[in-house]
C-alpha cells in the first residue's frame, strides 16, 4: 500500500494507512500525553487529552482515533491545544480527591505526571467529589472509584485482552463507573483477579490490596513468572531486598500486558516464614542445621560410597521443570559424567513424554509447532484435554481473543464442563477415556468426505494408505457406542475442523496422562496432517506444559533415554561430541524413569537418590507406596526451598534459592526462551540449585568449570542444535523463539493408532470417575503456591466437586465432608456441588498437599512413555456425618 505524508509540527514524514496520527507521532518520537490510550487495546479517545489541531481547518480531534490522510498539517503544541489540554486536565482534578500524598499509586500515577507536565497545580473550578467506596474482601484488588478518571482501560482491558468482561460501564453521566453486573464485590463477579485492571489503571481506582509496601520503589526487574508453562513477562518491584509489587512486562509481546492471578499476586511465597535457610542433616530423627561444608560433604561420601559398593546405576536423580535450563543441563551431566548413570528425570515426566513421542514419531517436533500469535489467527481451535482457563491462562486469554474479536470457532471436546464451554461453538462430552476413538472417527468423515488436503497429504506425507486401511474398523456407530457422542456431532465437528484453512490443536495433560497418552497424541497428529494445518501452512498443535520449565527440562536431557536436544544415546557421533566436550565416558544403556526409580528403591536396587525441586510424595501415584519407598532408600538428598513431604524424609537437605533470587533462562510451551533475573539476595543461607549442583560436584572431585548460567547456556548453544544461536546478550533485550522443530525426516508419518479401553472398576464398589486437574488459584502439588498468604486465604482447602445428581443421591450439600476411597488409598475432604459434571463423575484439584489427590491413584505405568496414568481413577464416595 501506498504511504500517506502528513505534516507533524512543520515537518513531513509518512505512515502506513491504517494509522492514527497517535501512532504516527509516537514513530517519529513525537510526544503527545494520553490517558486512555495503550497500544494493545482498541483506541476509544475518551480522555481527550491527546487533542491535536489540523492546521488547515483549525479542529481539534483527538489522535489516538483520528486516521492519518494525505495533506494534514498536525500541530501537537499549538497555544488552542496547549490551553484546551490543561483544561480537560484541571476537569479531571476537580472530580478528584486531594489525596496524591496518601495515594497508594504515588510517582506511578499517570494523571500526576501530566499535570505536572503541563504545569496544571492548584484548581480553580468548583471541587466536585466523587464519592464511591466498595466494600471487597478478596485479598487481591480494592477499588476507589473517586479516583476514576472514566478512561475505560479498565473495562477494554477486561473484555479485549482477557475476555472475561467481569466489569464494564455502569449508570450515564456524571454517576457513570466502571462496575460489575449488578454492582457486586469482585469475588460475587466474574473477576478472575488477574489483576490486568490494576496495572493498567492510569490513577489509583483500581489498586493492589493487602500491600506490603505502599510507596514508589527505585529497583524494579525485568524476569519471567515462574508458575505455569506460558512462560509470561513480569516486572518485580524491590524495596529492601524485599518483592513488594509484580506487574506485567507491557512490552513483552507475549502476554500483552497481562497476566493471572498467580503470576499479580502469587510469587509472595518466595518471603514464606517456611523458606529453608541453612542445610540440614538428620540426626536420631531430627533436623540439625550444619555448615554447606558439613552437609555437601555427607552427600559426596554417601554417593561415593554406594557407587563403590553397588555400581553407578544404584544411585539416581530426579530434576525438576521448576529449575533453570542451565541448571538442568548441569544436573543431567553431574547424573551421567559424575555418578556414572542415565538414571536421570524431571517432573515433566509426569505429564509431557507422550508428547515427545508421538510428535516425533509423525510431524518430527517435540513440543508446540507454533507460535501463540498463529493460534490466535486460527479459524477454528480445538481444545481437548485441556483446560487452559487455570491451566495456561494466557492460552486461554488467545482463544477468547480468536473467537470473540476474529470469528474462530471453538470446538471443545471434554467430558466436564470448563469455562471455556461457554465460548465453544460446539462442546463434545465423550466418555473418559475414549479420546483415540474419537479422533480416529473425525479422521475416518475427514477421508471418507474428501475433506482432507490432498496436496498436502501427498506431497509431505507418507503411510496415508496404511491409515485410511486402519480406519475403516472404526464406523460411525462403532465410535457413538464407544464415545456416546452422537453420529451428526462426530461429523459436525470434524467437517468444521477439516474446512477450515487454519485450524490449531490445543491439548494438555488430559490427553498425555493415561495409559495410551501417545497413541492419543498420535491420533491428534493425524489429524493435523490430514488437514495440512502444521508448519509453514498455518495453525499448529499447541501442548501445554503444567510448568514453567517443562519444555526446557526436557530439551536439557534430564531424561534417561536422551542427551541435552534429545539426541539419542544410542547416536555415537552425538555421543562422542559430549563425550569429547565433557571429557568423560558416558554411559549407553537408557536409564530409569522417574516412577522406575520408586519402584527401583523398593526392590533395593536403588540405593542413593538426589531429588531436587520436585516433591514426589504429593505428584506421584499411591503416596503410600512412594513414601515407603524413599524411607528405604540408603541414602536421600533433596534440594528445595521448603521442607516438603519428600524433604522431611531425607537424610540431608539442601536450601535452594527461589526464582527472584538467582539467574537463567526458561523455556516456555511454544519454543521461546525466556530471560531469568536475580532481583533478590538468596534467602538465609540458601543458594541457586545451579550453584547447588556446582559445590557437590567439587566435593566428589570431578573437575567441571562453570562460573555463572550464562558459561552453560554458552556451552548449550554450542552443543544442542536446538538452542544454537541462543545467548545472553541478546536475552537481555527480549525473549528467542528456539529454532522451529521440522519433520524429522522430509516426509510427515501417519500412524494408525488403536484404541484401549482403560480397566473398569465401576461395577467393583467404585461407582464414581474421578477426574483430576488444576484450579486458577493454586498450582501444581501446592509446594508454592499454598505458600502465598492471598492464593492460600483465596483457596485455603482441598474440595471434591460432585454434580446436583450425586449430591441428592449422597444427601450432601455444599462444604459437607466426604471421604473418597479408591482401591490403594483414601483420603476426607469437602463437598462442592456444580452443575459441569455427568452423573458419576466427580473432580479434585492437585494443588493441596495435605489432602493429595495422587495418593487415591496406584502405580500404572504407561509402556512407552513409562508414566504414570494420573487423570482418572474409580472411586467411591462415602458421607461423613448428618446431614441436615
Amino acid at each position: 500500500m501506498e504511504a500517506i505524508t502528513i505534516t507533524l509540527n512543520g515537518r513531513e514524514i509518512s505512515g502506513q494507512p491504517g494509522m492514527t496520527i497517535l501512532d504516527l507521532a509516537q514513530e517519529a518520537g513525537v510526544q503527545i500525553p494520553t490517558l486512555c490510550h495503550d497500544p494493545y487495546l482498541d483506541p476509544v479517545g475518551a480522555c481527550r487529552i491527546c487533542i491535536v489541531e489540523d492546521e488547515r481547518s483549525g479542529v481539534l480531534m483527538a489522535s489516538c482515533v483520528t486516521p492519518i490522510a494525505p495533506g494534514m498539517v498536525i500541530s501537537t503544541q499549538s497555544p488552542r491545544v496547549l490551553e484546551r489540554r490543561r483544561t480537560i486536565v484541571k476537569l479531571m482534578l476537580a472530580s478528584h480527591p486531594d489525596s496524591c500524598l496518601v495515594c497508594d499509586k504515588g510517582n506511578r500515577c499517570q494523571l500526576r505526571k501530566v499535570a505536572a507536565d503541563m504545569g496544571v497545580g492548584l484548581v480553580e473550578f468548583q471541587r466536585i467529589p466523587q464519592l464511591s467506596t466498595i466494600e471487597e474482601v478478596n485479598p487481591f484488588i480494592e477499588r476507589d472509584l473517586s479516583k476514576c478518571i472514566l478512561c475505560a482501560k479498565c473495562i477494554r482491558a477486561c473484555q479485549e485482552l482477557v475476555g472475561e468482561g467481569a466489569i464494564d460501564y455502569l449508570g450515564r453521566g456524571f454517576i457513570s463507573k466502571p462496575a460489575t453486573f449488578g454492582n457486586l464485590p469482585l469475588e460475587k463477579s466474574e473477576c478472575t483477579f488477574c489483576g490486568t485492571c490494576v496495572a493498567i489503571c492510569p490513577t489509583g481506582a483500581i489498586m493492589e490490596k493487602e500491600k506490603t509496601y505502599r510507596g514508589t520503589t527505585t529497583t524494579t526487574v525485568r524476569t519471567t513468572c515462574p508458575y505455569c508453562g506460558c512462560g509470561c513477562g513480569i516486572y518485580l518491584e524491590v524495596k529492601d531486598n524485599h518483592l513488594v509489587r509484580i506487574r506485567p512486562d507491557g512490552d513483552n509481546l507475549l502476554n500483552h500486558g497481562t497476566l493471572c492471578v498467580r503470576g499479580s499476586y502469587g510469587c509472595d511465597f518466595v518471603h514464606s516464614p517456611e523458606r529453608l535457610t541453612s542445610p540440614m542433616i538428620k540426626v536420631n530423627g531430627n533436623f540439625e542445621a550444619v555448615t554447606w561444608d558439613e552437609a555437601l560433604s555427607s552427600v559426596a561420601d554417601a554417593f561415593k560410597r554406594i557407587k563403590e559398593a553397588h555400581g553407578s546405576n544404584s544411585l539416581a536423580v530426579f530434576g525438576s521443570s521448576k529449575c533453570t535450563n542451565e541448571e538442568n543441563y548441569l544436573l543431567q551431566r553431574f547424573a551421567r559424567c559424575v555418578l556414572g548413570t542415565n538414571n536421570i528425570d524431571n517432573g515433566g515426566r509426569l505429564y509431557s513424554t507422550a508428547s515427545d513421542i508421538g510428535l516425533w514419531e509423525t510431524i518430527g517436533y517435540h513440543g508446540t509447532t507454533s507460535s501463540l500469535d498463529s493460534l490466535e489467527r486460527s479459524q477454528v481451535i480445538l481444545v481437548i484435554g485441556a483446560n487452559p482457563s487455570s491451566s495456561a491462562p494466557l492460552v486461554e486469554y488467545a482463544i477468547k481473543r480468536a473467537v470473540k474479536r476474529k470469528g474462530a470457532k471453538l470446538l471443545l471436546i471434554d467430558p466436564a464442563g470448563t469455562k471455556l464451554a461457554s465460548w465453544a461453538h460446539l462442546w463434545i462430552r465423550p466418555k473418559v477415556g475414549t479420546d483415540v476413538v474419537l479422533l480416529n472417527g473425525m479422521a475416518k468423515v475427514i477421508i471418507d468426505e474428501e475433506l482432507f488436503n490432498k496436496d498436502y497429504v501427498s506431497k509431505k506425507t507418507d503411510n496415508f494408505e496404511t491409515l485410511d486401511k486402519a480406519l475403516q474398523a472404526y464406523t460411525m456407530d462403532y465410535v457413538e457406542q464407544i464415545t456416546g457422542v452422537k453420529v451428526k456431532e462426530i461429523r459436525h465437528v470434524a467437517r468444521l475442523f477439516a474446512e477450515a484453512d487454519c485450524a490449531s490443536i490445543v491439548y494438555g495433560n488430559g490427553i498425555t496422562q493415561y495409559v495410551n497418552g501417545v497413541s492419543s497424541v498420535v491420533a491428534l497428529a493425524n489429524l493435523a496432517m490430514l488437514t495440512g494445518c502444521i508448519g509453514d501452512s498455518g495453525g499448529g498443535i499447541y501442548v501445554l506444559q503444567r510448568e514453567n520449565n517443562g519444555q526446557g527440562a526436557c530439551d536439557m536431557g534430564t531424561l534417561p533415554d536422551f542427551l541435552p536436544g534429545y539426541q539419542s544415546l544410542k547416536d555415537a557421533q552425538a555421543r562422542e561430541r559430549f563425550e569429547a566436550r565433557w571429557g568423560c565416558h558416558l554411559p549407553t544403556d537408557a536409564g530409569l524413569s522417574a516412577l522406575e526409580m520408586v519402584i527401583g528403591a523398593k526392590e533395593g536396587k536403588i540405593k542413593g537418590m538426589y531429588i531436587v525441586g520436585e516433591n514426589p510424595v504429593v505428584s506421584f501415584p499411591n503416596s503410600n507406596l512412594v513414601r515407603q519407598a524413599l524411607e528405604s532408600l540408603d541414602f536421600l538428598v533433596v534440594q528445595d526451598m521448603f521442607l516438603t513431604e519428600t524433604a522431611k524424609l531425607a537424610k540431608v537437605v539442601l536450601p535452594a534459592a527461589s526464582f527472584a533470587e538467582k539467574e537463567g533462562t526458561f523455556t516456555n510451551f511454544d519454543g521461546t526462551v525466556r530471560k531469568l533475573r536475580k532481583a533478590l539476595e538468596p534467602c538465609g543461607g540458601s543458594l541457586p540449585d545451579w550453584e547447588i549442583t556446582l559445590r557437590l560436584v567439587q566435593k566428589m572431585n570431578y573437575p567441571m568449570l562453570y562460573f555463572s548460567p550464562q558459561e552453560m547456556m554458552d556451552e548449550i548453544a554450542e552443543l544442542v542444535p536446538l538452542y544454537q544461536g541462543v545467548n545472553y546478550a541478546d536475552l537481555e533485550k527480549k525473549g528467542r523463539h528456539s529454532p522451529r522443530r521440522q519433520f524429522s525426516g522430509t516426509l510427515g508419518h501417519f500412524s494408525p493408532v488403536e484404541y484401549i479401553s482403560r480397566p473398569d472398576s465401576l461395577d467393583n464398589g467404585y461407582p464414581y470417575t474421578l477426574l483430576t486437574g488444576t484450579i486458577l488459584y493454586q498450582f501444581g502439588t501446592g509446594s508454592r503456591s499454598s505458600r502465598s498468604s492471598r492464593l492460600k486465604k483465596f483457596s485455603p482447602e482441598a474440595f471434591v466437586e460432585i454434580s446436583k445428581a450425586d449430591a441428592k443421591g449422597l444427601k450432601v450439600k455444599d462444604g459437607d465432608k466426604v471421604r473418597i476411597v479408591s482401591s490403594v488409598g483414601e483420603l476426607v475432604t469437602s463437598v462442592k456441588i456444580t452443575d459441569m459434571l455427568n452423573k458419576g463423575m466427580i473432580f479434585m484439584p492437585l494443588s493441596f498437599p495435605e489432602s493429595s489427590v495422587n495418593g487415591l491413584f496406584d502405580i500404572v505405568l504407561a509402556p512407552r512413555t513409562k508414566s504414570p496414568a494420573l487423570k482418572t481413577c474409580s472411586v467411591r464416595l462415602e458421607r461423613i456425618g448428618s446431614c441436615a
